[in-house]
């Protein structure tokens, strides 16, 4: 049977000595499990799913879909993090947890909040069955807002509705950006409640 306990550690971005850490074994023990000379006992299973975001099935080999598997795939900018305010994002050392774009951090399953820029390699998933949006590049300086003629705004709003309706071009002025309807975001109240890009996310 093709175990995946070496891919999916691969996925969470951790190196053996990283995962054997987390989970208080040696580097031998995983090694060995990855190479197929052991196999890690139900316990342990079950925290390695855990750990990578994936279903006890999957590290086993026994789903064959690609709608079984619960991998984050896509890495993000930490300072993009704020337009996921409520979404979930997968940190390599944390694991699950959820945006609070509020409070400027992300928190995980035990309750301990991490600020944004203190994650290591951040990343999501898509949701299945919809096309995945998340933003891509970095957001433009605040700095930098005035040397723009039009940039594309996201808003940071927990409505997916009212964030779809609101984002979009907007043409910069000289303290605010305007679209086309007249709905104004104001340079004080950026990276709280928009952020701007170069291009069409």
């Amino acid at each position: 049977m093709p175990y995946r306990f070496r891919e999916a550690r691969l996925q969470a971005g951790l190196t053996t000595v990283q995962l054997a850490q987390k989970m208080g074994l040696t580097q031998a023990a995983v090694s060995q499990w990855e190479s197929g000379k052991k196999v890690p006992g139900i316990e342990t299973i079950s925290r390695l799913a855990d750990l990578y975001g994936v279903t006890v099935d999957n590290l086993l080999g026994r789903d064959t879909g690609p709608g079984n598997v619960v991998l984050p795939t896509e890495k993000l900018d930490t300072s993009t993090l704020p337009i996921l305010h409520g979404k979930p994002v997968w940190d390599s050392v944390h694991g699950w947890g959820v945006v609070n774009a509020i409070r400027k951090n992300v928190v995980f399953m035990e309750g301990q909040a991490v600020p944004f820029e203190e994650l290591q390699n951040p990343k999501v998933l898509p949701p299945a069955f919809t096309v995945g949006y998340h933003p891509y590049g970095t957001p433009v300086a605040h700095e930098n807002l005035k040397y723009y003629t039009q940039l594309w705004i996201e808003p940071i709003l927990p409505d997916s509705f009212s964030r779809d309706e609101l984002r979009g071009w907007y043409k910069i002025h000289a303290f605010y950006a305007e679209n086309e309807y007249g709905t104004r975001f104001l340079f004080d109240s950026y990276g709280s409640k928009w952020l701007a890009f170069e291009q069409k996310l």
